[in-house]
C-alpha cells in the first residue's frame, strides 16, 4: 500500500495534545515530542486519513498495529497505543535519545568499521520485523537513532499495509549507498557489495554475512584509525610474548638438563694396569712384615745328640 499525503491536523505549535505536554515540533502539523506521567518523552504522530474508516480504526490497520506492538525487541522503539484528542487521531511512540544514523555516519568519529558495525545491527533488527511479519514500509536515515550506547533503534514502523519485504532491503540498499557516497566509500567492499543489487535481488540474511565478513576480516580499509593503533598494539604484545616464551623454554630445558646431569650415578671407574716396575718386583705379601724376614733363609735344623 502506498502511503496517502497527510494533511496538517492541527495549525500551528500545539501546546498540549491529549493531555501530553508538548516540548517541541518535530513536523509541523503531524508530529511532535511530548511528556506523559513521570516525566517520560514519547513521540506524538498523526494518522493518515486512509488508516481510518467511518470515523474508527480500519480493521486491518488495528491488526497490523497489535502486532507492531508485540516488537519487544531493544532494537525496535515501542508504540505504546493510538490515541485521539478531538478529531485528531495519533500514535504514541517511545522517544529513542540519540543521533540518527545520518548524523552517525557523517561523524568524523564514526570509522569505516564503526559504519560496517551499525549497518549490520540495521539489516538484523530488520530481518527479525520480517520474522515476525512486519514490514517496516518507511526505513530512511532519520528513522534509524543511534543510542547512548551506540545501540540501533529503528523507529516509527509504518501503520500502512505494507506487505513486501523487497521493500525494506531496497530501502536499505539505497539508505546505505547514499550514506556511503557522502563518506567517500563506494569503491569500498561495501560499496562494491550494494553496487550489486542492481544486478541481482539482495537479501537481508546475504547482506548481514557478507557484513559480518568484512567486519572480521581486519581488512584496512575497514578499520578506524583508532583500530590500526589496536592492531599494532596487539602485533607488539604477540612478538613480546612469543619472544618471553621462547627464553622461558630455553632456560626451562637447561635447566632440566643440568638437573638430569646431576641426578645420574656416575658408573665406576675400570681397573688400571699395574705399572712395569712392580710387575718386576712385586711387594710384598702383606703390610707391616719385614721384608728382610720374609727373605732370610729358614736356620737348618739341629738334630738332636746321640
Amino acid at each position: 500500500m502506498e502511503p496517502a499525503a497527510s494533511s496538517p491536523k492541527l495549525a500551528g505549535d500545539a501546546s498540549d495534545i491529549g493531555g501530553y505536554r508538548i516540548l517541541r515540533t518535530l513536523s509541523p502539523g503531524q508530529s511532535w515530542l511530548g511528556v506523559a506521567s513521570g516525566d517520560r518523552q514519547v513521540v506524538l504522530k498523526t494518522l493518515d486519513d486512509d488508516c481510518l474508516w467511518q470515523g474508527q480504526l480500519h480493521p486491518n490497520i488495528r491488526d497490523r498495529l497489535a502486532r507492531v506492538r508485540e516488537l519487544a525487541h531493544a532494537g525496535v522503539a515501542n508504540l505504546y497505543g493510538v490515541e485521539r484528542d478531538g478529531p485528531l487521531t495519533y500514535l504514541v511512540w517511545e522517544f529513542a535519545q540519540g543521533q540518527t544514523l545520518a548524523e552517525r555516519a557523517a561523524s568524523p568519529s564514526c570509522g569505516q568499521r564503526d559504519f560496517l558495525l551499525l549497518a549490520r545491527d540495521l539489516v538484523l533488527g530488520v530481518e527479525m520485523m520480517h520474522g515476525r511479519g512486519i514490514v517496516h514500509g518507511t526505513l530512511k536515515p532519520s528513522n534509524v537513532i543511534i543510542d547512548g550506547d551506540d545501540r540501533v533503534v529503528i523507529t516509527h514502523v509504518s501503520p500502512l499495509l505494507y506487505s513486501e519485504p523487497s521493500d525494506d532491503v531496497q530501502a536499505i540498499v539505497t539508505m546505505l549507498s547514499d550514506l556511503l557516497e557522502q563518506r567517500g566509500g563506494l569503491d569500498s567492499p561495501l560499496g562494491h557489495l550494494l553496487a550489486q543489487a542492481d544486478d541481482e535481488p539482495m537479501s537481508l540474511r546475504r547482506l548481514a554475512t557478507r557484513l559480518g565478513a568484512m567486519i572480521e576480516s581486519r581488512d584496512p580499509e575497514t578499520l578506524a584509525p583508532s583500530d590500526h593503533a589496536t592492531a599494532r598494539a596487539i602485533r607488539q604484545r604477540a612478538v613480546m610474548g612469543a619472544g618471553a616464551t621462547a627464553v622461558v623454554a630455553i632456560a626451562l630445558f637447561l635447566g632440566l638438563k643440568q638437573y638430569a646431569t646431576a641426578r645420574t650415578p656416575k658408573p665406576p671407574a675400570p681397573p688400571q694396569a699395574a705399572p712395569a716396575a712392580l710387575r718386576a718386583n712385586p711387594p710384598a705379601a702383606a703390610a707391616g712384615e719385614n721384608p728382610s724376614a720374609a727373605a732370610a733363609p729358614a736356620p737348618p735344623s739341629r738334630r738332636a745328640a746321640p
